[in-house]
């Protein structure tokens, strides 16, 4: 039961990862932008690192199941933790990044147990308030990724971005059945692109230094950059300019939870955040307001650049993740 289980859920990643990074190489060839060439390299990168995932499933030893009380609590905590930044966001009017970065501390504080699927939850809260109108359909946007995290536990673990995979399972999902438009966001201006792409590298690169050399660990990690950039950036860059590089950094973040047993060493992290940068980019015309593409864009990234630099490595051997990491 639990291999059928982890490979529903690897499936269920694997085909949203490829479907957001398959509309965005087909957008980006046929608009011409230079990135092109290196975005079908990161997908020819992200295709062999579920090829190598998919042959090489882990499998928890643990007893739990489904219905077992641990994933009611896990459950209930993707859904309160959508609760949570959606109303810091939206009813206090903090934002969505500063939401969510506050949900992911208190989740740490509250129930260090729970801050995983908690900032998952967070992640769902975060879509944008023309999406999602009432809190009905925010609840049912974090019910479907509340079922699809305990669906892929076993899958993928260790990639930053996963969560937010996970989130926009449900944002997608749920904005399509219910025939909302998502927002269409132009590309940026070419003065911003600079900016943009530093504030990737940095964002990536402070997560991971936070999360792994000082060990406070993933959640806090990226909850604590995406608080920070959400309190800083808009008010050094007042207007678009901050609240753009404030969803960067954001995004960037969630590439930084990656564990280091997936990504090696420091060129790894900043090629990562790099080519978080990149995506971002070319990818802000689609699913806008879906937030969970955020974190869908740098595990996408993650998986690649994990995959090229095995390659590069000729497939040097890892060590089994522990769950949970």
């Amino acid at each position: 039961m639990k291999k059928w289980v982890s490979l529903f859920g690897f499936v269920v990643l694997a085909v949203m990862v490829l479907l957001l990074y398959g509309f965005t190489l087909y957008h980006a060839w046929l608009v011409k932008r230079l990135g092109t060439i290196i975005l079908f390299m990161l997908c020819v990168g992200l295709v062999k690192g579920i090829v190598v995932e998919g042959r090489h499933p882990r499998l928890s030893d643990e007893k739990e199941d489904l219905f077992s009380v641990q994933s009611v609590k896990v459950f209930s905590a993707v859904l309160l933790g959508a609760l949570i930044a959606f109303l810091l966001k939206v009813d206090l009017g903090m934002g969505a990044v500063v939401g969510a970065g506050l949900t992911s501390l208190m989740a740490a504080l509250v129930a260090p147990g729970l801050a995983v699927p908690a900032y998952c939850g967070a992640f769902v809260g975060m879509t944008s308030a023309r999406l999602f109108s009432a809190y009905g359909d925010l609840c049912l946007a974090a019910a479907i990724a509340g079922a699809v995290y305990l669906l892929t536990q076993r899958s993928f673990q260790g990639y930053g971005g996963k969560l937010g995979t996970i989130a926009f399972c449900g944002t997608f999902v749920t904005g399509f059945g219910l025939k909302r438009e998502f927002l269409l966001t132009p590309f940026p201006a070419l003065g911003l692109i600079a900016p943009i792409l530093l504030c990737a590298v940095l964002a990536t690169a402070f997560t991971f230094y936070l999360s792994v050399t000082l060990e406070h660990g993933a959640v806090p990690a990226s909850g604590g950059t995406a608080l920070i950039s959400g309190l800083i950036l808009p008010n050094l860059f007042p207007g678009e300019v901050g609240d753009t590089l404030a969803v960067m950094a954001t995004c960037a973040s969630f590439a930084g939870m990656s564990s280091p047993k997936r990504i090696t060493n420091w060129w790894a992290v900043l090629a990562m955040g790099l080519f978080t940068g990149m995506i971002y980019i070319l990818s802000m015309p689609l699913a806008g307001g879906a937030v969970g593409k955020l974190g869908t864009i740098s595990f996408g990234v993650a998986v690649s650049v994990s995959a090229w630099h095995a390659v590069i490595q000729k497939g040097s051997k890892r060590d089994p993740i522990p769950p949970g990491c």
